[in-house]
């Protein structure tokens, strides 16, 4: 029996000596560490950091509000907003959704209301608006004026609608500059 206690001493040594040199080489915080909040970081120079580090942050953020549903949540990457970001009213509906590329908006960006009725629908390239733009009215639901956007100025045909869903007006963008509007063109 005496022989068998060693074999189980020693097991229980080696054991402990493993464990503990995980503990020490991935530290238990690096293991349990979930999303962080922005109370957990910092911003410097346009870049996001946990306090008292010197490394830019990578991970998941999420807020919550004080009734428990999520507030927003999103991916940092190299200290910078990236991937899919989602936002959310109070009552858990959705409110914003948009797409960054390392701390710049690309891609398309809806707004809700807070009954969860998309109102704003946009794309964007390189931080600016580049592409289709729809807003509809948040209370009616209906589609109030569309457009397009070239590097963040208006251009082609902006149709606007009346709640019937008929052409109230038109106008066409040039470059960010208005060319023509259809109600200076029309009769009293």
């Amino acid at each position: 029996m005496h022989q068998s206690d060693k074999k189980i001493d020693i097991k229980l040594i080696v054991f402990t000596t493993v464990f503990l040199s995980i503990l020490i080489l991935f530290p238990i915080n690096k293991c349990l560490s979930g999303p962080k909040t922005w109370e957990n970081l910092v911003e410097r120079k346009n870049q996001f950091f946990e306090k008292f580090k010197n490394t830019p942050f990578n991970g998941k953020i999420e807020i919550y509000w004080p009734n428990g549903h999520l507030k927003e949540t999103g991916m940092i990457k190299n200290g910078k907003k990236d991937n899919l970001w989602e936002y959310y009213h109070e009552n858990g509906k959705t409110k914003v959704i948009e797409f960054f590329t390392l701390g710049i908006l690309n891609g398309t960006r809806e707004q809700y209301g807070s009954g969860g009725q998309l109102f704003i629908k946009a794309t964007y390239r390189d931080g600016k608006l580049d592409g289709p733009w729809i807003y509809i009215d948040p209370y009616d639901g209906w589609l109030y004026k569309k457009g397009q956007y070239k590097l963040g100025k208006k251009t082609g045909t902006w149709t606007y609608y009346t709640i019937l869903g008929d052409i109230e007006k038109t106008e066409i963008w040039e470059n960010g500059l208005k060319i023509f509007d259809s109600t200076d063109s029309e009769s009293s």
